[in-house]
């Protein structure tokens, strides 16, 4: 199975964290959710057999911890975001919500800290270089795969990632609507040494979690880490990270304010179809 790394989250976090708010929208997927968080640690670490058996216990509770609580929040999400989207949403709704979905991912992240304490506490020196020079070399794969071919084609490779991401929720997009995610795909481009600056702080003070990993206080970095890494924090690029969520939250209310009546229906089904999905794992 080949992954696509991101080039400025290509981190281990993230794709946990996304991969976990995703399987949450697919029954089979959810129900083998420790599966999955386990395969995407294997590309890490090789694990002893009794690190593996604790790693199966943890979780299969933190499995359980986010069925009971955290999927009925995200449900909640879900459904107040298909009942305001019945008209178009004001530019404080929109930034509203990017906050609430970053706490959602966030709550998810953390709960399986006591996993991760409990892994990374024993890793061997070995194990520990070995987890951090393969997410330094997933990266480094990352951005070559980001910066091939001219500029032109890097906006378009990004640009299509950006469609096929608004396709999922409205169907199709028009010419106008491909024109305004080429907007944000060029402006994305133009902020990766921004982007690739607050990569390598967060690479930084992970190596440095990892280095230091029987320090008392490991459950507490690593959630100070998780905020940063989902919020992509920096005190340096702080104003420049402002203006950027600021044009996003712009581009995103352009877009819809101008989506047809069948966009907005096929957004409001896809809200439902995932709501539903969710109460079909959280029955008894």
């Amino acid at each position: 199975m080949k992954r696509r790394h991101h080039p400025i989250r290509n981190l281990f976090f993230a794709a946990l964290a996304a991969f976990s708010l995703a399987a949450c929208t697919n029954q089979f997927a959810y129900n083998t959710l420790p599966f999955w968080i386990d395969y995407y640690l294997s590309d890490y670490v090789d694990m002893t057999s009794s690190q593996q058996k604790q790693l199966d216990q943890d979780l299969d509770a933190f499995h359980e911890w986010h069925r009971q609580t955290e999927l009925p929040q995200i449900q909640a999400l879900l459904n107040q975001l298909r009942r305001d989207t019945v008209k178009p949403l004001s530019y404080s709704q929109i930034g509203a919500y990017h906050q609430r979905a970053n706490e959602r991912v966030n709550a998810s992240v953390e709960g399986l800290t006591p996993a991760l304490v409990n892994l990374i506490r024993s890793l061997s020196d070995e194990q520990a270089a070995q987890w951090l020079s393969t997410m330094n070399d997933k990266i480094d794969e990352g951005v070559e795969e980001a910066k091939k071919g001219t500029l032109g084609d890097q906006r378009e490779r990004r640009q299509d990632r950006l469609v096929e991401r608004a396709e999922f929720w409205v169907d199709t997009v028009n010419k106008k609507q491909q024109l305004q995610l080429l907007e944000m795909a060029t402006y994305q481009i133009e902020m990766r040494p921004v982007f690739y600056d607050i990569r390598d702080e967060l690479v930084a003070e992970f190596a440095n979690i990892i280095t230091n990993r029987k320090a008392p206080d490991l459950a507490q970095r690593l959630n100070a880490y998780f905020t940063r890494l989902i919020h992509f924090q920096s005190d340096e690029y702080q104003n420049d990270m402002a203006i950027y969520i600021g044009r996003r939250y712009e581009l995103l209310q352009r877009i819809d304010r101008n989506l047809s009546d069948k966009q907005r229906k096929a957004l409001r089904e896809k809200l439902t179809s995932l709501s539903d999905d969710i109460a079909s794992v959280t029955k008894p």
